[in-house]
């Protein structure tokens, strides 16, 4: 079914819900809940379900933000078909969170509306080995410093839309919130999609050991560190689009926005924007390992210290980057480990410090498409090269100011243009030659010694 299909889908099941609540209206009973299911007469705007819609003040929640509303709530989830559970605008206090049964829906009226508040120290939402679970339009705010807001082990196709995480970090605060975790993925859990989703004021916003999940349309802000990958396992991967991470310039509030501490899967960021942290993207650990594929398109990144720094990882790719400073700072914009990532690919990235990031960044493997240069790996098979015309050479040979030293001209003629080079040959002892024309036209050799000429 296409997104087309199913939001009309949707759409149908709502005016049916909308003709039955219309029913119950003309009948007298619009504005109460049926005492024995708890289905609501009101429905959130949009509502992207299906079945009965439970409303949790139907089954004794408050939402005042004094009450424990943790019973309330679980008796909202037990009640019925998985259908969808509904949090009308409120805070709701709590201290556990039920068990929830695949193809559930957790609904309320908008991230900064739908608020529930945990004060414990353990994780609030667990959930293993589920399937399509979805969360829209609510709020989620752990207050103690080992808090975890959610985690998902071993659980597929999850889904959060509009949904706002928020821990106790700033750079004010540090370092007593670093244990906060936003969100954990492990256990192989694959498939959650992170839709217009803020996960903020997190030791770690987003923690992940596994393949392959999901982050789109999305704000991170003032989380210790955005993203985190690890597990060291060749696992943990992510995809980011259309996304942003943000932080503050305090020294103790965003060490990195996104970090993969070791051998992991596929990471690509696509139109992401990077501003406010010491290291915008830390990615592999030297000696250690780090992504089999590193992919960014579109993305502007900032930084105090590095922008970005690539210590092992396999033939990353980086295309239209820009690079800045934060804090008026000059960060150094881009480290490539020789040894652990020696080969690549950059296409047109854009240094704010100068006309272009220095060929002397990149390793000798790496293909680099710069700012009127191409600084090519090593050519594997024939190289063909093609004059574009009468008058115009096939290949050139220019010093650093741009005067041609040397070319091949488009008819395969070898020209030397500077009197003091030219072709050098080594004879049968080992020492190098060079062949010179004296003005009368008279060929002539300098000896050049044994010493490879440089």
């Amino acid at each position: 079914m296409n997104a087309d299909q199913e939001h009309h889908r949707g759409l149908g099941r709502r005016r049916v819900l909308g003709a039955v609540i219309a029913g119950a209206v003309a009948t007298g009973l619009a504005g109460c809940a049926d005492g024995d299911t708890g289905v609501s007469s009101a429905e959130p705007a949009d509502l992207p379900v299906v079945g009965a819609l439970r409303n949790v003040k139907s089954f004794g929640a408050v939402g005042d933000g004094k009450a424990d509303d943790t019973a309330a709530i679980g008796k909202a989830v037990a009640s019925g078909e998985p259908g969808a559970v509904y949090l009308p605008a409120g805070t709701y206090r709590v201290t556990s969170w039920p068990e929830m049964p695949d193809h559930l829906s957790i609904v309320g009226d908008g991230g900064d509306l739908s608020l529930v508040l945990y004060e414990g120290s353990s994780t609030l939402i667990s959930m293993a080995g589920k399937q399509r679970i979805r969360f829209d339009r609510m709020g989620i705010w752990v207050t103690h410093p080992k808090a975890t807001a959610l985690q998902l082990d071993g659980c597929f196709r999850c889904t959060f839309t509009g949904v706002v995480v928020r821990g106790g970090h700033t750079g004010d605060t540090y370092p007593d919130y670093l244990g906060q975790r936003g969100i954990v993925l492990s256990g192989n859990t694959g498939g959650t999609a992170l839709i217009d989703c803020d996960i903020n004021n997190f030791g770690v916003g987003i923690e992940t050991s596994c393949i392959q999940n999901y982050l789109t349309s999305s704000k991170l802000a003032t989380n210790h560190t955005g993203i985190l990958g690890t597990g060291n396992d060749d696992n943990a991967g992510m995809a980011v689009t259309n996304s942003e991470f943000v932080s503050d310039t305090g020294a103790n509030t965003t060490q990195y926005h996104v970090r993969v501490d070791g051998a992991a899967n596929d990471w690509w960021f696509t139109n992401v924007w990077f501003e406010g942290a010491d290291i915008a993207l830390s990615i592999g650990r030297s000696g250690v390992g780090g992504p089999s594929q590193f992919g960014m398109v579109n993305c502007k990144v900032a930084a105090r210290t590095r922008c970005i720094e690539l210590d092992h990882c396999r033939q990353p790719y980086l295309a239209n980057v820009i690079f800045d400073s934060d804090d008026r700072t000059a960060p150094e914009e881009l480290r490539i480990d020789a040894g652990d990532c020696p080969e690549g690919t950059a296409v047109n990235l854009i240094s704010s410090s100068s006309d272009t990031i220095a060929g002397s960044v990149f390793p000798s493997g790496w293909n680099v498409l710069g700012r009127g240069s191409f600084s090519p790996a090593p050519v594997s098979g024939t190289l063909v090269t093609q004059g574009g015309g009468v008058g115009q050479d096939a290949i050139q040979v220019r010093c650093t100011n741009g005067g041609v030293q040397a070319a091949v001209l488009s008819n395969g003629t070898w020209l030397s243009d500077d009197p003091n080079a030219g072709i050098v040959l080594k004879d049968a002892k080992g020492g190098y030659w060079r062949l010179v024309v004296t003005p009368d036209g008279r060929m002539t050799t300098d000896s050049l010694g044994s010493v490879r000429p440089r």
